[in-house]
This record gives structure tokens, sequence and C-alpha cells, in this order.
């Protein structure tokens, strides 16, 4: 994959205790060794969602209870905190994403 290398602790560690490592992706390629080849389960999932989960360091977390990570003054911060609303979504597609484009491209 286009990935890089992991570090040779990471790769001994993956190999000598036979671990399922986990990648989350964007793109569509998400078969086994296209992230890392030793990468064995990939996770297609939102760009939002890719970043949620490496924010967690993990793919073993329910996002709806766990936390997805501590803030500065040790509070628990859930994802539900940090997810923009739809009225934020909107607000940001009103200011810079421009119609023009889509035409350009897809018309």
């Amino acid at each position: 994959g286009n990935s890089g290398p992991l570090s040779d602790e990471v790769s001994e560690a993956i190999e000598k205790g036979d671990l399922v490592a986990v990648g989350v992706l964007s793109g569509n390629r998400n078969f086994e060794g296209r992230i890392h080849p030793l990468t064995r389960a990939n996770y297609l999932a939102s760009p939002p969602l890719v970043i949620a989960y490496a924010i967690a360091g993990t793919t073993l977390i329910d996002f709806e209870k766990e936390p997805i990570g501590i803030s500065k003054d040790g509070k628990e911060v859930f994802l539900r905190e940090i997810w923009p609303t739809r009225e934020e979504l909107q607000e940001v597609e009103r200011q810079f994403v421009i119609p023009a484009m889509f035409k350009e491209v897809y018309a």
C-alpha cells in the first residue's frame, strides 16, 4: 500500500502475536493488504469516522457509550460532542461548496 513502513517493533509484534492489524479507510480499496501487507482487516467508513477511529486509536469502541478521548482537563469526550450538526455542515456548504464546480466537472 501507500501507507509507508511500520516500525520494526510493530511489525514484529503483529507477526509474533499473530495479531489481526486493522485499517479504517474512506476509499474503496479496502481489501486485505491494500493499506499494508500486515493489515488483515480493513473497514470502509466515511472520512469523519476514519478520523474518529484514529483519534480513538482502536476499532473496538462503541462511540455511543465510550469516550473517544480525554480532554486536557481530564473529562471524557464523546464523538457526539465533536460531531458537527446538520446545520453546521449546511453552513459550510453554503460558504464553500460552489455549484459551478459540480456543473463544470459533471455536466
